[in-house]
């Protein structure tokens, strides 16, 4: 059986072509000449002897066996790090970086406080932050494009670390005739035109909208919220959506208590506990203490 002998760099620049989809990107995000980068991943394809990437006009992208090499490269490069933190923290050193895959309305309500708490407590690890829907945040985790990432309970397959709860709202414009009221059951949103939350959130509320027998008359489904929000201060239709994601100013739009009420919970997923980098446990530990000292994060969020 012949040896294969590849390098971390070689995987390093496979890795960074494979994410940003350019040569040039990836020299520069790497400190490499483009040309560097070139030889690295023709040396990786020529040792395993198949191609990683196509080459066009229109980019690079990964082929059929590139895609399944992808995540165990990513798997080769956090093995790495692990033994560089491992190391550097016997001789008590923390150090590291952290991949955080989160989605908007957890971005802006819990992370920016958690964050620098964090830093503050280990200057020396690095947070980086990648925002997206849930689907993709879920897909990030599985693929190891992030080290942690931000999950809706209950989820299978991955160690998780609950940060919050959060409840279902609906928001109607506040000239609706609705706006009057505190509280609303799901039924009554059924007769109304609704915008539908391509975020993530869509099969919560289809389900919501099932359990009381009713079907949404969906007339729009967006995936921006700031275009939901606006669609619905313009009389377009109503909404429902968690309430960390209700925007700050409210002065054109109503929200309405849920009856049934329905909340999410919230946690911090990565695939393994027991193969995370020390960075990463340092994270989760972190979280556990700041969530523990937020008690209004024990139950509904309050913006």
């Amino acid at each position: 059986m012949k040896n294969i002998h590849i390098t971390l760099a070689q995987i390093q620049a496979f890795v960074k072509v494979a994410e940003t989809g350019s040569f040039t990107t990836a020299s520069e995000v790497l400190g490499m000449t483009q040309s560097a980068i070139s030889h690295s991943i023709s040396s990786l394809e020529k040792e395993l002897q198949v191609s990683l990437l196509e080459r066009s006009r229109n980019g690079v992208f990964l082929t059929e066996i590139g895609n399944r090499v992808l995540v165990q490269a990513r798997e080769m490069l956090r093995i790495a790090e692990q033994i560089r933190q491992e190391t550097a923290s016997m001789v008590g050193l923390e150090s590291g970086k952290v991949h955080l895959g989160s989605f908007p309305s957890v971005s802006a309500r819990i992370l920016p406080k958690l964050l620098r708490q964090f830093r503050q407590r280990y200057p020396g690890i690095e947070v980086v932050l990648f925002e997206g829907t849930d689907d993709e945040v879920r897909e990030w985790i599985s693929s190891r494009a992030v080290d942690v990432g931000v999950v809706t309970l209950p989820v299978e397959g991955v160690d998780t670390v609950s940060i919050a709860t959060d409840e279902f709202l609906a928001v109607v414009a506040a000239s609706h005739p609705l706006a009057a009221l505190k509280q609303i059951h799901i039924r009554q949103l059924a007769t109304e035109p609704f915008i539908m939350s391509k975020a993530g959130c869509e099969p919560v509320i289809t389900n919501m909208f099932r359990k009381a027998k009713v079907v949404a008359k969906t007339q729009f489904e967006v995936i921006d919220l700031r275009t939901i929000f606006a669609m619905v201060t313009q009389g377009m239709g109503v909404t429902i959506v968690p309430e960390m994601a209700l925007p700050d100013n409210l002065t054109e739009l109503s929200v309405l208590a849920l009856e049934p009420k329905v909340v999410r919970r919230l946690a911090f997923a990565v695939p393994s506990l027991e193969s995370a980098t020390p960075a990463v446990i340092a994270f989760l530990r972190h979280t556990q203490d700041w969530v523990s000292s937020q008690s209004q994060l024990t139950t509904t969020f309050v913006c």
